[in-house]
Parts: C-alpha cells; structure tokens; sequence
C-alpha cells in the first residue's frame, strides 16, 4: 500500500516537474513561508508591531503545532521521496528529519486557521486557503514530501487548531491564577516534557537501522549535509522556544503589559529593526558558538540559545521598547 504511494506521488513530484523550471523559484519561495526562519520574522511583526497578544497566541500555536509534528515523525519514520529516489529533490538543503506528517502542511494550516477565526475577513480566508495549498503542493514539486505527507499533515494541523480553540480559554483562566513562579515551573515541565516524550519514541525504534539505500539516496541528493533523522534537535527547539516565550510573556503582564499599536510608523519600524537585530544575534549568533553535535551538552545549549529566543521577542524586546520610549505598556 505505501509503496504504491509513494510511487504515484514520486510520479506526481515529476509530472509537477516536467511543466517548467520556472516554477522552481516560485516554489521554493511558497516552501520558505512554512520555514522557521520565516515565522521568525513574521511572529515578531504581529507582537511588536500590531498585535501583542495576537502574536503571542500565533507563536504558541506554531510551537505546539511543531512539538506534536516531530514526535509523529519520529513515530511513524516515513521516507522522504528523495530517499527513494535523488533524482526527484529540487529543494535547496536536505530537509531535517522524517516525513509524516509534513510540518509544511501542519504548522501553516494550524497558525493561518487561528488568524482566520480572529480576523474574519472572507477574502483573508481565502488567501489563507490559497496560501495553505502552495505551501503543501510546493513540497511535492520540491520532492521532500509524499501527497500522503500533506493530507496527514494538513489533517493534523487542523485537530491541533480544533483543540487549541477548544482548551485556550481555559488554559488560560488557570494560568491567570497562578503565580510567575508557578507558571514559569509549569511550562518548563511541559518543555522537558514534550522533549523526553521525544526521547522515548526514539528509544522506542530499538535496534531499528536506516535502510542503506535511503542513506546512499539521500546522500547523492545532498552530498554536503549528513542524514540524521534520529535526533532531538526540532523537539528541543520547540520545547525551549515555547518556554522563553511564555516565561518572557509572565514578565511583560507582571511589569504592566505591552501596547504593540502605540507610536507612528516610524517607531514601529525601529522596533522591529531593533527586535529583528536582536532575534539574529540570539539564532544567528549563538549558533555560531555552540556545538551542533548531539549529545547532551549540544542539546542542553540548543534548549538555552531557543530558550532565549522566545523570551526575546516576547519578553526582552517588548521591555526594551518601552524603556526607550519607541512603546508603552498598558494594563493587561
């Protein structure tokens, strides 16, 4: 049954192929907007910018999304079309990781679907929709993801946007009762929790061995990047980013809150050249510094430098805006 699959969406990746070149750069710019690095510019606009709470709920959103998705890779350990067959990759660097169900497809849906139900804009919707869509077909037209990566992946986004919806008033109720301290010790064990649920769907695959020909395929697709999807690297990032973002979130409601609308343009521009110079040196900068191995100091340093990114832009930041009067904060 699988193999059929993936046979037909190999063929599928080809056909979407065969209709141009043209469409590679375009395709590479839908799968850019389903990449970490993407969101770590556009969450930041929402938050500094427009709306603090706002993006402070999208980031928890893409952070959850992407917790849940890693752990179902690691579970399932689906190919990637690639790994089957070289010639079919068309993306710029190996993708990380198995391949159900695609984060491509999960992350977006779940994020894109939340701002839907705040804005309520029919023609925004459909934007939304139309967005989801190119996202999830360009990972076909790239050869990363199998069709069934996409519809599972799309499923999934969607349950995760339901249950969100669902428990946040109540999540949040519960959490305005509590101390910093308390929550701040929560989330943290929810972190370690998220990333030793990882650990043990890994320790779970035993003996379990990467079939050679999915190595040796991988490794003629992307000669320069080893294959090395048994890692806890993506459940560290978003365990720690989740933590620093709402250990980062306490601290701004306890010192009074944020206004993301106050000033003019002008000062809303600086706060993102500022909050954006500052989310750089943190991702950019720390990864320059720490070891990317995988062990656990990697890890332990992986947690801090993610951990610190997510306080930034919801903690740091904000703070520092205010402190020199480009926002103001106002009563949560």
């Amino acid at each position: 049954m699988l193999d059929t699959i993936f046979a037909q969406s190999i063929e599928l990746s080809y056909w979407l192929q065969s209709l141009g070149d043209w469409l590679t750069p375009a395709m590479k710019f839908f799968t850019f907007l389903g990449e970490i690095q993407f969101y770590f510019l556009v969450m930041p606009v929402i938050l500094w910018v427009i709306d603090y709470r706002l993006g402070f709920r999208v980031a928890v959103m893409l952070l959850l999304s992407g917790g849940i998705n890693e752990l179902f890779k690691l579970g399932f350990r689906i190919p990637r079309p690639f790994w089957l067959d070289p010639d079919v990759a068309k993306a710029s660097s190996l993708p990380e990781g198995f391949s159900l169900p695609s984060g491509h497809s999960q992350m977006p849906l779940s994020a894109y679907g939340l701002l839907a139900t705040v804005i309520k804009r029919g023609w925004v919707t459909l934007v939304f929709i139309l967005l989801i869509f190119m996202i999830g077909l360009s990972r076909i037209y790239l050869g990363v993801h199998f069709y069934i990566d996409i519809l599972s992946g799309w499923l999934l986004g969607g349950l995760v946007l339901i249950g969100f919806l669902v428990f946040e008033g109540r999540v949040k109720n519960w959490f305005a009762s509590k101390s910093f301290g308390a929550k701040t010790l929560v989330v943290f064990t929810y972190s370690i929790i998220m990333i030793l649920a990882a650990a043990v769907v890994i320790a779970g695959a035993g003996d379990y061995q990467i079939p050679h020909e999915w190595l040796v395929n991988a490794h003629i697709a992307y000669p320069e990047e080893p294959l090395r999807p048994f890692n806890l690297n993506l459940s560290i990032t978003a365990a720690a980013a989740m933590f620093g973002l709402a250990v980062g979130d306490f601290w701004v409601i306890e010192a009074g809150g944020y206004n993301a609308k106050f000033g003019g343009w002008w000062q809303k521009v600086l706060r993102f050249v500022i909050g954006l110079a500052g989310v750089l040196v943190l991702y950019k900068g720390l990864d320059q510094i720490f070891p990317g191995e995988e062990d656990m100091v990697s890890y332990v340093l992986r947690y801090v430098r993610y951990g610190l990114v997510g306080f930034w832009i919801s903690g740091i930041g904000p703070r520092l805006f205010i402190r020199i009067k480009l926002a103001e904060g106002e009563p949560e």
